[in-house]
């Protein structure tokens, strides 16, 4: 419909400059003798001009609707193996009928990593031994598939795209011909130990279908990627183009390294300049290919997470036909603001994408948190600067369900701000009492309690928002004081992420100047309406205690089969225990950096320890003991209450930088190896028998 509109005030002058110029022959006509058969005449040729461009309004609309502003494009990610399943129609089309009611007009089908190989038949082609999958599978793969997407665009979605990782190939047709794609087994080596080294052996194991770190200068990879994308194309007529990552298993190998196979890390072996050259030549070719099969219709998309903005420049084609999706703050963490960097790449006349999370954003994930007028904020905070969404809450992580009701309840919320209106609170309790009755509004403000502990935890880390990948509850255990700091390469030092909390280094200057300095400083910081870290943390405990006190109150109120009521629960005790875990980590940086030290772990490296007049090495040794204590009694929690990532990233830690941090100030330590049995219990039964 806007490509329409669009279209049709572009020709509006056309048809009123038509009009004008034959009123006037008209006119001119009428005071001749022979006016009659001019004016037949002329009002034929006024008819015919009126005629003749609204005939070819359907091709000015398709030219008009590639020329769309990214704003009109909003984009919803969907699991792709139920797509093709023909046994889950009736979950597709429930699940499509929700996407078009809340706004979406597109719709990405993924993540691939080689899509073709599940659509195209090999048998005739060059490389019948590509066929990684029955073609009696494929058949039907390709008609439940197209039979979803009519479905789809009968019910207005405009486009159905795929997202696919670059640079796999299916494991047979590898298997097949190691001769051309690991000659003399260069790359076994490397393929045992790169990223993603789990698919690989999984392949080799008869359980994964696909090899990665293709490599793009190969010409046999190269002709078989673009025919299999070619025959695709032709058997899928209704997928419109293409949103894929250049990453993870996209990077140009040195080849007389790997034979030499003298490199220690796998990441030595990487060319980027040619990599940066190889994805020029990959896009040139995707979209003459989408060009060619779909002309003006075609949508051509890449995710960039290691994509060099500079080199875009030298696409062989205008900037405007092509989209960046960018990570946005509510990617990995909740952050209200998007990140300058989408700014610059619009200003160089591409059309960016935010890619976002929101209900399953991977920190605070597994935990729950929801607050509408956060939510409407994140959004329209997109869609108001200029840039289209690509939400991927459709899709399910872990053991989680479509049907959750803080999932639904997440999406009708972003579905009402990307149509400039907004899910209020009293629509959200509403929304909830379905499920909770009584203990709805508590358990609403319960979430909302988590979301502004959590929207202040990440302010006070924006490096870690520039590194971080999800660093979950009990997780990776890579916490780092250069978290607290501002990346030295990021834009603007990451204001977008700290806004108005004062920087801990700031806060640690002012208290090494002494009493009365800081009081200075605080009455300016107060004027400025800028918060210390401290004042941030005391917010931070008191919103995680009442959070537990209102979810306990819900439970109280619900009925105790009400769904995932004792996960709710769990994640309100586990947030509490996040939130003390974080401020003792904050609180050992400021006693660390007050004492003297300078190592973050990353941008300094230094393990002098300065003189700074002030020894608090007890009071960090204290602190980095609380974090640990925290941080067990998070992972057990977490493997029994939270299936939505039951287990996964919770695997013992060493706690390295802890133990440095120790050594740095020459200082002792031991730390616990257990949780806490006693307090372990007692979270355990707050849990339990308010739930029961």
């Amino acid at each position: 419909m806007p490509g329409i509109v669009i279209a049709v005030m572009e020709v509006l002058p056309m048809i009123i400059n038509s009009l004008q110029n034959n009123i006037v022959k008209f006119k001119k006509i009428q005071k001749m003798s022979l006016f009659k058969l001019q004016e037949s005449r002329c009002l034929l040729k006024f008819f015919f001009g009126v005629f003749w461009v609204l005939t070819n309004l359907s091709r000015q609309n398709a030219y008009a609707e590639a020329a769309l502003p990214a704003t009109s494009y909003k984009i919803a990610t969907v699991d792709a193996p139920k797509w093709s399943d023909e046994r889950k129609k009736e979950e597709v089309r429930s699940e499509i009928d929700r996407i078009a009611s809340q706004g979406f007009n597109v719709i990405s089908l993924g993540t691939y990593k080689f899509m073709p190989m599940y659509f195209v038949d090999y048998s005739t082609t060059k490389y019948p031994d590509a066929q990684q999958i029955s073609l009696d599978r494929v058949k039907k793969n390709v008609s439940t598939i197209r039979d979803n997407m009519r479905y789809a665009k009968q019910k207005g979605i405009e486009y159905i795209v795929s997202r696919s990782y670059s640079h796999y190939i299916p494991y047979q047709l590898w298997k097949s011909r190691q001769n051309v794609f690991n000659p003399g087994n260069i790359y076994t080596r490397y393929l045992d130990n790169a990223h993603q080294n789990d698919l690989y052996k999984s392949a080799l194991a008869g359980k994964g279908d696909v090899i990665g770190h293709q490599q793009w200068t190969n010409p046999v990879y190269k002709d078989f990627f673009i025919s299999s994308t070619v025959q695709m194309l032709q058997v899928l007529p209704e997928l419109d183009g293409f949103l894929n990552a250049y990453a993870e298993a996209a990077w140009t190998l040195d080849e007389q390294k790997l034979k030499e196979d003298q490199w220690k890390v796998w990441k030595e072996n990487i060319k980027y300049d040619e990599t940066n050259a190889n994805f020029i030549d990959y896009v040139n070719h995707l979209h003459r290919i989408l060009a060619e099969a779909r002309g003006k219709k075609a949508f051509l998309g890449i995710r960039d997470w290691y994509v060099d903005a500079k080199i875009l420049e030298k696409l062989d084609f205008p900037l405007d036909e092509f989209f960046i999706a960018v990570k946005y703050g509510g990617f990995d963490q909740p952050v209200a603001n998007y990140g300058p960097w989408g700014d610059t790449l619009k200003s160089k006349g591409i059309r960016v994408i935010q890619d976002m999370l929101v209900f399953d954003a991977e920190h605070p994930h597994p935990l729950y948190w929801y607050d509408s007028d956060f939510i409407t904020r994140m959004i329209q905070n997109v869609i108001h600067s200029g840039f289209g969404i690509q939400y991927q809450d459709f899709q399910i992580k872990g053991d989680d369900k479509a049907d959750n009701p803080i999932r639904l309840l997440a999406q009708e919320t972003v579905g009402k701000a990307l149509k400039n209106e907004k899910f209020e609170r009293k629509d959200a309790v509403t929304f909830l009492e379905k499920y909770y009755g009584k203990g709805a509004d508590n358990l609403l403000k319960s979430l909302e309690l988590v979301t502004s502990a959590q929207e202040d935890n990440i302010k006070t880390k924006p490096a870690w928002f520039w590194q971080g990948d999800g660093l979950t509850p009990g997780g990776l255990g890579t916490e780092r004081y250069y978290m607290f700091l501002d990346n030295p390469e990021a834009p603007s030092g990451m204001k977008f992420i700290r806004q108005e909390v004062v920087s801990l280094k700031e806060y640690v200057n002012a208290t090494l100047k002494g009493k009365d300095f800081l009081q200075a400083q605080a009455v300016r910081w107060q004027s400025e309406k800028r918060r210390t870290p401290v004042e941030v943390t005391t917010a931070m405990r008191k919103n995680a205690s009442e959070a537990v006190d209102a979810a306990l109150k819900a439970a109280a109120l619900s009925s105790k089969k009400a769904p995932h009521l004792q996960e709710i629960v769990a994640s309100a005790v586990i947030h509490q225990q996040l939130v003390e875990r974080d401020i003792a980590f904050m609180e050992s940086a400021l006693a660390f950096f007050s004492s003297g030290g300078q190592y973050d772990g990353r941008y300094n490296t230094s393990q002098e320890m300065l003189h700074s007049g002030v020894d608090k090495k007890a009071e960090c040794i204290a602190a980095l003991n609380k974090q640990v204590y925290h941080d067990l009694l998070i992972a057990e929690l977490c493997n029994k209450y939270m299936p939505r990532r039951r287990g996964v990233r919770h695997s013992e830690k060493a706690y390295d930088f802890t133990k440095r941090i120790a050594a740095i100030m020459g200082q002792k330590i031991t730390l616990p190896t257990q949780a806490n049995e006693t307090e372990l219990k007692k979270l355990v039964n707050i849990i339990e028998t308010s739930t029961k």
